[in-house]
């Protein structure tokens, strides 16, 4: 029985070697959380890369016009936001209605009226020729209500235009309209609309208010190109 068991015992001692050096080669290839019998995935978390802005000293700010919708086209006409950008494509060549002729006087308009530099005025409107430096810091102003009258503003001795622009002030949304064009003029003070006609020229254009306007419109410096 003891030489039996004697000549076994190389044998099972081969096998737990065997064994043993299994165990450490796949301990050498698997993660230490993985098992032969139940295989587990380990999630990986990686963070989403943001990006970030870096001024350089070889960077070119963008110009101004590109940043904001400072100029809309539109197939019968160009809308602009900003006088200076107005008058860089129209050029230096405009009169200027500005109603320093006009005296000021909290006193109503009678239409049709004829302003200092012959500007007709006609309408329904309630209009007065005012000075609100804290609306529009330009001298007198023409300010008006309106209630889906509108007032409408000829050019004088006949002239036609294809640009014209002004300055405005208001706490509600007008309209203007030219050529049966209607634009929409946001609220605001100091704020400035420009346009340039594509498709011949106007010798007048309208402002009309909301039925719930009430604190009505402030224009001033009423440019065009006879």
């Amino acid at each position: 029985m003891l030489n039996t068991c004697g000549s076994r015992l190389p044998t099972i001692l081969v096998l737990l070697l065997a064994a043993a050096s299994l165990s450490l080669l796949f301990s050498l290839f698997l993660p230490t959380s993985a098992s032969l019998l139940a295989p587990t995935l380990t999630p990986m978390v990686t963070s989403t890369p943001t990006a970030t802005l870096t001024a350089t000293s070889t960077s070119t700010p963008l110009p101004a016009k590109l940043i904001t919708p400072s100029v809309i086209p539109f197939p019968p006409l160009t809308i602009y936001w900003t006088r200076t950008l107005w008058e860089e494509a129209v050029g230096k060549n405009y009169v200027i209605e500005d109603f320093e002729k006009d005296p000021e006087d909290y006193g109503e308009l009678g239409f049709p009226c004829f302003t200092g530099n012959h500007l007709i005025l006609s309408g329904k409107s309630a209009a007065q020729f005012l000075n609100a430096p804290e609306l529009l810091p330009s001298g007198n102003l023409l300010h008006f209500r309106d209630w889906q009258y509108g007032l409408t503003f000829t050019l004088p001795n006949d002239a036609t235009t294809t640009a014209l622009g002004f300055d405005y002030a208001s706490q509600e949304r007008w309209q203007l309209t030219v050529r049966n064009i209607d634009v929409i003029l946001p609220s605001g003070r100091n704020q400035f609309v420009g346009i340039v006609l594509c498709e011949g020229p106007a010798k007048e254009f309208r402002l009309m208010g909301p039925n719930t306007a009430q604190g009505g419109l402030f224009v001033d410096n009423i440019s065009y190109i006879p």
